[in-house]
């Protein structure tokens, strides 16, 4: 099973906390961590934009990127959510938990 982390920035608190909780409770993601406020800098529209976003990051098992993608989509208010992930290295115990968690069927 190969893990990996999907990161997303959300306009607020609330955006981060009703996505993971969405994943959370659909399995698809064995543990969602909300980050304090950034600033993001950015090319959007033909201007280089600024704002003040919360990283999200879910750990999940790889297979079920385009599932947490779709709820990503569904749940952010920007146009075109960043949906990024990451391939993890993670220990046997750790992987384990990942696969044991995100019981959700790709």
């Amino acid at each position: 099973m190969q893990a990996i982390s999907i990161d997303v920035t959300c306009p607020d608190p609330a955006t981060a906390h009703e996505i993971a909780d969405a994943l959370l409770g659909q399995n698809l993601a064995a543990c969602c961590r909300i980050g304090a406020p950034i600033e993001s800098r950015f090319h959007w529209n033909g201007a280089i934009e600024r704002s003040v976003e919360v990283p999200l990051a879910i750990k999940t098992r790889a297979e079920l990127f385009d599932r947490v993608a779709d709820v990503v989509r569904e749940l952010h208010p920007y146009e075109m959510p960043a949906i990024l992930g990451t391939p993890l290295r993670a220990d046997a115990a750790t992987l384990r938990w990942i696969a044991d968690a995100c019981i959700a069927s790709p």
